[in-house]
C-alpha cells in the first residue's frame, strides 16, 4: 500500500510538472510570434488606414457639394497654381489663345490645356471625365450653367474673391484634403517675402516702383496696389507708388509719360504677344528711371497673376534685378 501510495504522488509530481514546462513553452512560443510579427499583424485592423470619407461642404455660392472621398480627376481652371503648391496634379490645365501658364510648365508640362475663351465649356469638361470641378469664382462659367457642371462632376465654387489668393488656396486644401500642406506652402512664402523685403529695403532704401503695360498707339497701363502683382510691389515689398498712379489697372496716354519722373524702378510685362515698352519716345528716353538704366523686362506669365508660387518667382526677379 505504502509502495502504491509514494507511485500515485511520484506520477502527480511528474504531471503537474509537464503542465508547468508545456505552459512556459507556449509562453515563450508566443512572446516570441509577438516580437517576429509585423506592426500591422501586431495591431490588427486597427492599423488598416480608413479609405477617405465623402464630405459635403458648402462652397461661395452656397450650394451644399458632395467631395468625393478620393479626388483622382480634378479640373481647376487658373488654379493651378496653388493646386501645384499643395501637390495636386490637374486632368486639364487653364490656357490663354492655348497658352498655358508657362511658369508651371514644370510641373504640369503634358498636361492637356483648356479652351478658356468666355469662360470653361461643359462640352470640354466632359471629355476629360473629371471626378471634381472647381471653378475660381462664378465667373468662370459663363458658357453654361452651375447645372451644366454639376451634371458632370460635383462642382465647387471656391471664392467671389479671386484676389484673395491666401483663403483661396486654405480652401483648396481644405476641398481636396490637404490642409496640412497649403499651410505649408502660404508659410513658406510668407518666410521668404520677409526676409526678402528685408535684403531689398536694404539694398535700394525707401524707393518708388511701377509695373508697366505698354499698349502701343493706345498708351500704357499701370498696376494699383489692389491688382495682381501691384499688391505684391506696394503691399509686400514697399515700394512707394508714383503721383500718376491713381486706379488698379488704368490707361494712360504716352503723353503722360513724363508724370513717372518720380519712378525709381519700372518693370516692363513681357512675354508672348506682349507690345514692347515706347523706347523711341523722347519723353520715355528722359526718364530718371530710364536714364539711370532701372528698367528691367519681366515675365508676364507670373507677373501677371497673385499666388504662391507666382509670387515668390517675383521675389526672385525683385532680388535679381536690384539686390546685387
Amino acid at each position: 500500500m505504502i509502495q502504491a501510495r509514494k507511485l500515485v504522488n511520484f506520477t502527480a509530481v511528474l504531471l503537474v510538472s509537464s503542465l508547468f514546462l508545456a505552459g512556459c513553452g507556449a509562453s515563450t512560443d508566443t512572446k516570441n510570434a509577438a516580437a517576429t510579427a509585423s506592426p500591422s499583424q501586431a495591431a490588427g485592423t486597427a492599423a488598416t488606414p480608413k479609405a477617405p470619407q465623402e464630405r459635403i461642404l458648402k462652397d461661395a455660392m452656397g450650394h451644399e457639394v458632395k467631395i468625393p472621398g478620393e479626388v483622382k480627376r480634378v479640373i481647376a481652371p487658373f488654379l493651378e497654381d496653388g493646386l501645384t503648391a499643395i501637390g495636386i496634379k490637374p486632368v486639364a490645365q487653364w490656357s490663354a489663345a492655348g497658352e498655358p501658364q508657362q511658369y508651371l510648365q514644370n510641373v504640369l508640362s503634358g498636361v492637356p490645356v483648356l479652351d478658356m475663351a468666355g469662360g470653361l465649356k461643359p462640352e470640354q469638361t466632359l471629355s476629360h471625365n473629371p471626378d471634381l470641378i472647381i471653378l475660381a469664382a462664378p465667373t468662370y462659367m459663363k458658357n453654361g450653367t452651375y447645372e451644366d457642371f454639376s451634371k458632370i462632376a460635383p462642382t465647387f465654387v471656391l471664392s467671389n474673391d479671386e484676389n484673395d489668393w491666401r483663403g483661396n488656396v486654405a480652401k483648396l486644401g481644405e476641398v481636396l484634403g490637404k490642409v496640412t500642406e497649403a499651410e505649408q506652402a502660404i508659410k513658406k512664402y510668407d518666410e521668404k517675402l520677409g526676409a526678402s523685403k528685408d535684403k531689398i529695403r536694404t539694398a535700394v532704401g525707401d524707393k518708388s516702383a511701377v509695373l508697366f503695360q505698354s499698349a502701343n498707339e493706345k498708351g500704357f497701363k499701370l498696376f494699383g496696389a489692389n491688382f495682381y502683382s501691384g499688391k505684391l510691389l506696394y503691399q509686400g515689398f514697399g515700394f512707394k507708388q508714383p503721383k500718376l498712379l491713381k486706379g488698379d489697372y488704368d490707361t494712360y496716354s504716352l503723353e503722360t509719360l513724363a508724370q513717372l519722373d518720380d519712378v525709381d524702378y519700372i518693370f516692363v510685362l513681357s512675354g508672348k504677344g506682349r507690345a514692347k515698352p515706347p523706347v523711341d519716345n523722347p519723353l520715355w528716353q528722359q526718364l530718371p528711371a530710364v536714364k539711370q538704366g532701372h528698367v528691367y523686362e519681366v515675365d508676364s506669365g507670373h507677373w501677371f497673376n497673385q499666388n504662391v508660387i507666382a509670387n515668390q518667382l517675383i521675389i526672385d526677379d525683385v532680388l535679381r534685378n536690384l539686390v546685387k
